[in-house]
């Protein structure tokens, strides 16, 4: 199964859940590939520093993540899209909109709501220009979430 992550800037949220979904991924008797992208990333960039720094406190590395830009292709390559936050479904919609049906918040997917929840409650915090603290709030939520999500796909 083809899962795709996916945030604004492809920076932290969506490569750190990449990488998490990767580790527990490993585990799954299912065959997964995992790849994530922003809507709006500047192809290339590297992962946050502080993003770096949270990940290695959990012995996973994204240091040589390089950041990848949304688009039509990656869309139809993925079985099921998790975007970090609901306006990045919109976001993708507009770009892809034949694949709205794979599109769903992480955080929603993991509670039982499918498709666009609406504009409340079901975004990952962004912890992008804000201090450590948060990068590591942001860290667990997608790890709690991630881990719900891959069982409920192995299912």
């Amino acid at each position: 199964m083809n899962v795709l992550f996916v945030c604004t800037g492809n920076t932290c949220r969506s490569a750190m859940a990449e990488e998490m979904a990767e580790d527990i991924g490993d585990a799954s008797t299912m065959s997964f590939k995992f790849k994530s992208a922003g809507t709006f990333a500047c192809a290339g960039d590297p992962a946050t520093d502080e993003a770096i720094e949270v990940m290695d406190e959990i012995e996973l590395d994204i240091e040589k993540h390089k950041s990848t830009q949304f688009d039509k292709e990656l869309a139809q390559w993925a079985d099921i899209i998790f975007a970090m936050e609901a306006k990045h479904i919109e976001e993708m919609e507009a770009m892809a909109p034949e694949e709205e049906a794979k599109m769903h918040t992480l955080l929603g997917y993991a509670t039982g709501k499918e498709g666009y929840p609406g504009e409340e409650g079901y975004d990952i915090i962004d912890p992008f220009k804000d201090p450590i603290e948060d990068y590591r709030e942001t860290r667990d939520q997608l790890r709690e979430a991630i881990g719900i999500v891959i069982k409920k796909l192995e299912q």
